[in-house]
């Protein structure tokens, strides 16, 4: 089968991840870069890729058959337009658009056009997060009552160079929590309500650099979240899992599901139950069992699902309605700590 010619607009930090894989990948292949920046063009050379300043240009003159879109927030939607109507099959990065009615926009021309079109939330693909909505469909850890998940590092000062990630749209809350929330939506379920406070006393740019949130779900279940990229810490997906080459990994779980039989540690897949045949109590001795995981490569999976996805084989993993519920919830924490009061997410089922 012939490879699924792919082109990628957008070349920064997670750009250039996508086109190292791309290159890499035998299902697909690399038709053309769309970027500004001559540091790009610089790259494209040397990976034998045509290079264009323009996006539109580079539709018009070469068509490819899907493109992945990891341009700034607030060009995902003209781009992702442009690229609907021409017939070209979309990854957008997440977050789906820097607003809601962009993000609709979006949704709406890409089913108009008949393309298809998934969402780079792409820890779904991570073997752990399989296995941790196992363990909690199967109720092995009980009812679940309560998650507790932290999200935190210290970006390199260099990070802010570009302007756009000293402003709203290009925070931690954003870029990085979107994921865990997505996450917390694909293993618990819908979030009704949001209740969060953001600090800039760190930087003092107008973007938050720490955020603090409490999330009540449909269900019932709480969960808290704590999120910075402005202190050193060994809790993270990056530091957890080591999928990013930059961050180096600890291997230390950053969630914690807590159910009435037990607590799920994740992703580190530490399962701790009291050493009784029931639920135990305070009074019993706890221990742990650690699940194993296979070998982690989620982008290399979204890859290759993307592929199959713009070949007509399969649906998305995570489509632009599941991606503006998620972009939902995360605008809604920005709304709650702006206003210092509850946000209520519409309850549609």
């Amino acid at each position: 089968m012939a490879p699924v010619r792919l082109a990628l607009i957008g070349a920064g930090s997670i750009g250039n991840r996508h086109l190292q894989l791309m290159q890499d990948e035998p299902v697909c292949e690399v038709v053309a870069v769309a970027d500004p920046a001559s540091s790009t063009k610089e790259r494209a050379q040397q990976a034998s890729v045509p290079w264009f300043a323009d996006y539109l240009e580079m539709l018009n003159q070469i068509r490819p058959a899907g493109a992945i879109v990891a341009t700034p927030n607030e060009l995902h939607t003209p781009v992702g337009v442009a690229c609907a109507e021409l017939g070209v099959h979309l990854l957008m990065e997440k977050p789906l658009a820097h607003s809601m009615e962009a993000g609709q926009q979006i949704v709406d021309v890409v089913r108009s056009a008949g393309v298809s079109m998934t969402v780079g939330h792409h820890r779904r693909f991570d073997p752990a997060v399989a296995a941790a909505k196992s363990i909690l469909a199967d109720g092995e850890i009980g009812d679940l009552v309560a998650v507790s998940a932290v999200w935190a590092l210290r970006k390199q000062d260099e990070y802010f160079d570009l302007q756009w990630r000293r402003y709203l749209t290009g925070g931690p809350v954003l870029i990085n929590l979107i994921h865990d929330i997505d996450l917390l939506r694909h293993l618990c379920g819908e979030i009704d309500r949001v209740f969060a406070q953001t600090s800039t006393s760190v930087r003092g740019f107008v973007v938050e650099d720490t955020a603090a949130m409490l999330l009540t779900f449909r269900n019932g279940v709480l969960a808290t979240m704590t999120a910075s990229d402005a202190t050193p810490s060994p809790w993270g997906w990056e530091q957890a899992t080591g999928e990013n080459p930059l961050v180096p990994a600890t291997g230390l779980g950053c969630y914690r599901f807590l159910g009435t039989a037990g607590s799920l540690e994740f992703p580190s897949l530490d399962v701790w139950k009291h050493a009784t045949d029931g639920p135990g109590d305070q009074r019993d001795a706890i221990q742990c069992e650690q699940r194993p995981c296979p070998e982690r490569a989620a982008l290399v999976e979204q890859l290759r699902h993307f592929c199959e996805l713009v070949r007509g084989n399969t649906v998305p993993m995570v489509s632009g309605e599941d991606a503006l519920a998620t972009l939902a919830t995360t605008l809604a924490v920005l709304e709650s700590a702006k206003r210092g009061a509850v946000v209520c997410l519409p309850n549609e089922e």
